[in-house]
């Protein structure tokens, strides 16, 4: 039986992602893991839904804000949602444009 100073000094490496993967003292370092997220973001009057890749973790949508004013000023975050590969109930997305009063791609 373990003493309980050596099960202390046991490290035990605990790591997932969004797909629902648990990953258990494996040799898979956190810098590997990438998630992908979708954002709704409000930019010159228009929406606008960004596909990201990150591997620090989703932010949140302060933080998301802040990391786009460089190159979307004034852009608002109204959402932020995390990449489901496997929604087969999805067949086509459009987007409705006001000034043409139609559905387009």
């Amino acid at each position: 039986m373990k003493s309980f100073k050596q099960f202390i000094s046991e490290s035990v490496n605990i790591s997932g992602d969004f797909t629902g993967n648990i990953y258990i003292n494996s040799d898979q370092k956190n810098e590997d893991i990438s998630e992908k997220y979708l954002a709704d973001v409000m930019w010159q009057g228009s929406l606008h839904r960004f596909s990201m890749l990150t591997k620090t973790g989703i932010p949140s949508k302060p933080e998301l804000c802040e990391m786009l004013q460089k190159d979307y000023p004034g852009a608002v975050v109204h959402n932020i949602y995390p990449v489901e590969d496997n929604n087969p109930n999805i067949e086509k997305v459009q987007r409705y444009h006001p000034a043409k009063l139609q559905w387009i791609d």
